[in-house]
């Protein structure tokens, strides 16, 4: 019996040994426990930047023609059937070679009709100048002797005036006459306007020649320009002088626009540009090039980085972080990185201005005193507590 009994106290010793042990271990696993609402999770990170003033510059891409210095469209001055044609497409003129030449010997004879008959009234016109120019001097011999009056001389001096200046107006009449009889004469022969390469034609022979379609047309041997065209919005960013940038086959070459048409073209509605530029005259005729020129640009603006900006709802909006005075608060609750301090989100509505991949203008909403969160992260909201590196320090 005193045996059972011995047993038994020692199996209770055992029991509560364990069972001690077993206080012991929940004791000490609620002293490291972690309290509750303590952030075992380090702040999301973020990189920051200052706003800065900066200039935005936006390019446009077009495609543009070498073409010729100056062209010529050859139209005759009056109609006619072609007789004889002296040039073809390719062929080099000099100014004032014959391109064709033109039946029109009707207006040709009616103009010599008009110059003869303009001849003949000169021819009788001062045969009555000769008859009353004897008869003045004749008058004045009696007018000195006292033989007739002074109001008779008058008269026969006022028929001299009037034959002298019949004879002046006939003489005017003959020039008109004999200028229009030269100028058809002329008109039958087409010349070259300036020395080139007729580059096309559009004779034949015994065809009418019309005074309203080119026969011909050559370019000058002038240097090469490039030609290229803009709608009237463009029109408005560009000006003589206005550097701009060809490329073609890898091949960048500075140009300067020399000439802006202001009328827009019948067939396309947009505006011919010309421009200059060395290399132009390696280059064939009709060689396709691109021109890049800046079409919009802000100068000295407050700018951001295009990455910075979010949109929602059709409006854009930019996030901002003020730095925490007491980083974070609670030191032992919050992990922060060596070197980062902790800060609150906002979230500021933003208006855009011009913005290219880099940079983006901001009209208002925040100011350069503001610190930008440039990075994404799931705590961008406004209030939300993240870490960062100080702007200055970045």
């Amino acid at each position: 019996m005193e045996e059972k009994k011995k047993k038994g106290s020692a199996a209770g010793k055992v029991i509560l040994i364990l069972l001690l042990i077993v206080i012991a271990v929940l004791v000490v696993l609620r002293i490291l426990k972690p309290g509750k609402g303590v952030v075992t999770e380090p702040l999301s990170t973020v990189s920051t930047e200052t706003p800065v003033y900066a200039d935005i510059y936006i390019d446009t891409s077009l495609v543009g023609s070498v073409m010729p210095g100056d062209v010529y469209y050859v139209i005759p001055k009056a109609a006619g059937e072609i007789r004889e044609i002296f040039v073809s497409q390719g062929d080099h003129v000099n100014e004032g070679d014959p391109i064709c030449t033109i039946d029109n010997q009707k207006q040709i004879d009616a103009a010599r009709i008009s110059m003869d008959a303009a001849q003949v009234q000169v021819n009788t016109l001062s045969e009555s100048v000769a008859l009353a120019r004897t008869n003045l001097d004749r008058m004045s011999v009696l007018l000195q002797s006292g033989d007739i009056s002074a109001q008779t001389y008058e008269q026969t001096k006022n028929a001299y005036d009037q034959a002298v200046s019949g004879l002046e107006g006939a003489k005017l009449q003959y020039e008109g006459a004999k200028l229009q009889y030269d100028t058809q004469v002329e008109f039958s022969t087409v010349t070259s306007p300036v020395s080139g390469t007729v580059e096309s034609t559009d004779m034949s022979v015994n065809a009418i020649a019309s005074q309203t379609a080119p026969l011909a047309v050559i370019s000058s041997l002038d240097v090469s320009k490039l030609e290229f065209s803009v709608t009237d919005r463009l029109l408005d960013a560009l000006h003589i002088g206005q550097k701009i940038r060809v490329t073609r086959q890898g091949e960048s070459y500075d140009a300067k626009i020399t000439k802006i048409s202001r009328l827009p073209s019948q067939a396309t509605g947009l505006y011919t540009v010309e421009a200059a530029f060395d290399g132009m005259q390696t280059m064939a005729r009709g060689t396709s090039v691109k021109v890049i020129f800046v079409s919009e640009k802000a100068e000295n603006v407050l700018t951001v980085s295009t990455d910075s900006i979010y949109y929602d709802g059709g409006k854009s909006y930019v996030y901002t972080l003020t730095y925490n005075e007491d980083n974070g608060g609670q030191d032992d609750s919050v992990l922060i990185s060596e070197n980062n301090v902790a800060g609150t989100v906002h979230k500021n509505e933003v208006e855009t201005g011009l913005a290219d991949t880099e940079r983006t203008q901001i009209v208002s909403g925040i100011t350069g005193d503001d610190v930008v969160i440039r990075t994404w992260t799931s705590q961008l909201y406004e209030g939300a507590q993240v870490q960062a590196r100080r702007a200055e320090d970045n």
